[in-house]
């Protein structure tokens, strides 16, 4: 399926990039081989491909993050090379990774200016300038904020938009996205993409990396495919649909096995919740039940309180008031306490809150079994209760004791998981167990939650993606600023109920 094809565009005077002939290894891995890529002005570009197949290392490449071990870049038909990443914005390429890069302690304006374009006066920088050109950008994504707020006290979802802003801040004439949308709500989503396409309509060409397939649609003019770091194929909007993409993406992935509804009231209770109150504020009076072998949904905007939720409940969040309790025992507050009761997380953000990136897969992994750090530890039997992981999840790794920066997303998150099922839990949180995942490993990490559940986990996922929820899920919660407004069974759910009492509109 080779594109053969490709440069059949011809690198013109309209061309703004041409990469050529990449290639990039890390170790015994090759990331990319071989690898063309052309960008034009006022486009928007989409590069697909499942996690490790090259995607995000392309961009961070053309970004000056990373340098190619052979290879060429032109910019405007000039060769360029991109030492550093501020060598990559001086030619007018800015990138937005999944990853965030902000300084928490740093005010938003700060942030957006950091280390360029701030006016100053014969006292230092303009301040005020500063912010108000700030609170400009910040317009144009729809976010109301103060620009002198601390970065670090925003949720995940405005601290994108931040990143955001601070790529449109420069001059860009190439912007890179890398999953941009991954922790947006619905609404915010839909400002990125005005402000996306008002970019491509000024001549700017975008560059987009996404997992959602209905996002890639959507927004893109052309698409670009790699698989395991060869260039498989490219063609326009008009030529591609989904069943195109899934095709030229997905190589040998998993059969998709139709969902067996778990739902059973008769089955025993293992977790209840009552009255939970978070003593910030993000939700009051949570009261539900999970069941024994049960997939529960959690469902809802973002700001409803769900990730909050299941902070709380694994011991992450202070409670004001209420009880969990599994099976007869009370669940105390702190995360030790929810582990050794049996309550796992995978929380939604994997690079802060999930993995040490400096460490590998074998130390990651094991993290939750190093409780004694001074304890004796068999080498040999950690690397066998290792591999047996790696197996059991699929999980694409050059070897056990490879630092886990250099993993895709997918197989990222495939270890969390993993380390999270050593502790042998009861009830295992998931938030937003698929963001950044493609397509097969998302299939993959929903006939493990289905497996999981056959043996009597009790599971509470919670996810942005209402096919997600539907595609999983036995039992359908639903959250709306602080409050639980819907709890139903997946027969008896739909997608306008869901929405309903997602946006308080069913109150």
């Amino acid at each position: 399926m080779e594109n053969l094809n490709y440069l059949g565009d011809s690198v013109n005077a309209m061309t703004r990039v041409y990469m050529h002939g990449i290639s990039k290894s890390f170790d015994v891995v090759k990331a990319l081989s071989n690898v063309d890529l052309l960008l034009f002005p006022g486009e928007v570009h989409t590069i697909a491909g499942e996690n490790g197949s090259g995607k995000s290392t392309l961009l961070r490449i053309l970004g000056g993050v990373l340098q190619p071990d052979e290879g060429k870049i032109q910019i405007d038909g000039l060769i360029q090379e991109f030492p550093s990443v501020r060598s990559a914005m001086r030619l007018g390429v800015t990138m937005v990774s999944q990853e965030l890069s902000l300084v928490p302690n740093l005010s938003i304006a700060e942030n957006v200016f950091l280390g360029h374009n701030q006016t100053k006066t014969k006292f230092g920088i303009d301040w005020r300038d500063t912010e108000k050109r700030a609170s400009q950008l910040l317009k144009r994504l729809n976010l109301d904020v103060d620009p002198k707020r601390e970065v670090a006290s925003l949720p995940l979802h405005e601290q994108q938009l931040i990143e955001i802003a601070r790529a449109l801040a420069f001059e860009t004439r190439v912007l890179l996205l890398d999953e941009p949308t991954s922790s947006l709500a619905p609404n915010e989503v839909a400002s990125l993409f005005t402000v996306v396409r008002q970019l491509r309509d000024q001549g700017v060409a975008v560059v987009l990396i996404s997992h959602r397939m209905s996002e890639m649609l959507e927004i893109s003019d052309r698409f670009t495919v790699l698989r395991d770091g060869k260039l498989i194929d490219s063609a326009v909007r008009s030529e591609v649909d989904e069943n195109w993409l899934i095709d030229r993406m997905v190589l040998n992935r998993p059969a998709q096995s139709a969902h067996i509804s778990g739902e059973d009231a008769n089955r025993p209770v293992v977790l209840q919740v009552r009255g939970l109150t978070d003593r910030f504020g993000a939700f009051n009076e949570i009261s539900f039940d999970l069941r024994k072998g049960e997939i529960t949904g959690l469902a809802g905007l973002a700001g409803a309180g769900r990730t909050e939720l299941v902070e709380s409940l694994a011991g992450f969040r202070p409670r004001e008031g209420g009880e969990v309790t599994l099976g007869s025992a009370t669940v105390r507050t702190t995360t030790r306490q929810a582990l050794n009761s049996g309550i796992a997380l995978v929380p939604d953000d994997r690079r802060t809150k999930s993995t040490i990136h400096d460490m590998s897969v074998r130390e990651n992994l094991l993290l939750s079994q190093h409780k004694h750090p001074l304890a004796r530890r068999s080498k040999s039997q950690e690397a066998k209760v290792v591999k047996e992981w790696i197996d059991k999840l699929r999980i694409k790794s050059a070897d056990i004791d490879t630092p886990i920066k250099n993993l895709s997303g997918g197989n990222q998150q495939k270890v969390v998981i993993a380390r999270c099922l050593q502790t042998n839990p009861q009830v295992l949180l998931l938030d937003e167990p698929t963001r950044g995942i493609d397509l097969g490993a998302k299939a993959e990490i929903y006939e493990l939650l289905r497996n999981l559940a056959s043996e009597g986990l009790s599971i509470l996922a919670v996810s942005s993606e209402l096919i997600e929820i539907f595609e999983i899920s036995d039992r359908i919660l639903v959250m709306h600023a602080g409050s639980l407004t819907a709890d139903m069974s997946r027969s008896q759910a739909n997608e306008g109920l869901v929405v309903a009492a997602a946006t308080g509109s069913g109150l």
